[in-house]
């Protein structure tokens, strides 16, 4: 039981949608680099710098986006942001 509430924490801070974000833009800029370090006659040890650099910091963005949250009124900390009560679903009340 402890896994599920894990994974719907997760879910609720979005850590999902940053991490598959994040996997996207690397795939992106993995790509821009594969066409531009040869065009550019860049050494080769760019492309696996630029590699390791975004496994790195996959870390640090999963973190940040478990701690903080993107609101209206800017970036502030998750323990920070107030929340409306969750409400009942109407098909769920039995009057």
């Amino acid at each position: 039981m402890a896994s599920s509430g894990l994974f719907s924490e997760l879910k609720r801070r979005n850590v999902f949608r940053v991490g598959l974000a994040y996997l996207v833009a690397s795939w992106l800029l993995i790509q821009l680099t594969d066409i531009l370090v040869p065009m550019l006659a860049l050494q080769d040890w760019v492309s696996r710098f630029i590699f390791l650099l975004l496994v790195v910091l996959a870390v640090p963005v999963l973190i940040a986006a478990w701690a903080l949250e993107l609101t209206p009124d800017g970036i502030k900390l998750e323990k920070n942001v107030e929340r409306a009560p969750t409400q009942a679903l109407p098909y769920a009340c039995s009057q």
